[in-house]
């Protein structure tokens, strides 16, 4: 029984030219994918940051409101500059005084706050909340909260941040067309009528 052999002068396999393509498309779509991964990491980065600044003012209000602050005296606040915010709020020594402690948030590398408009010019803004939980700033304080520059914000790299003549804190996107505001109502209560002066009647 005769056997026969088929030889084969062609291989199966991949040329040089073929194995330096697939690792130059394999190389691109990694790279965009680290630049998207980076993109959002920025944008999470700022989110954080915004909402710590949020919970900043609310928790100066709130310390304001509990301790019935005087005004002028103890009246907690924030103090926000482009690269840091430093909340105030005060505890009480052994005789009932208020002594003021300090925190300071520095942010991270990349983030910067702005005034709203964006090309107003931020230094420093004190933001102070009164035993009522107001804050009696006019116009109402309003912040952008950037990635890298607030010269050109808008809702992939920026957010808004305002608070109102009444105290509330509202964190918006960048893009978001901001709300008027007017100076809250407020009435006084006639002396002797047994109602505490404090009280606020619309």
């Amino acid at each position: 029984m005769a056997h026969t052999f088929h030889s084969s002068s062609h291989q199966s396999g991949f040329s040089l030219t073929e194995l330096l393509v697939v690792i130059v498309v394999i190389a691109t779509i990694a790279g965009f994918a680290l630049m998207r991964r980076g993109s959002a990491n920025e944008q999470l980065t700022r989110q954080n940051v915004a909402q710590q600044l949020k919970s900043a003012f609310e928790r100066a209000r709130f310390d304001s409101v509990k301790r019935r602050a005087i005004s002028g005296a103890d009246e907690a606040k924030v103090t926000v500059t482009p690269t840091s915010y430093t909340l105030r709020t005060y505890n009480n020594d052994v005789n009932g005084g208020a002594v003021a402690s300090d925190a300071v948030t520095t942010l991270p590398a990349g983030i910067v706050i702005g005034r709203y408009p964006s090309g107003t010019p931020l230094t420093s803004m004190e933001v102070v909340f009164n035993m009522r939980g107001e804050t009696p700033a006019s116009p109402a304080p309003q912040f952008y909260i950037c990635n890298v520059s607030c010269a050109s914000p808008s809702g992939t790299n920026a957010n808004l941040l305002i608070v109102t003549p009444t105290g509330t804190v509202n964190l918006l996107p960048g893009s978001a067309t901001l709300p008027t505001f007017g100076a809250p109502a407020v009435t006084p209560v006639p002396a002797g009528s047994g109602v505490n002066p404090d009280t606020v009647v619309d």
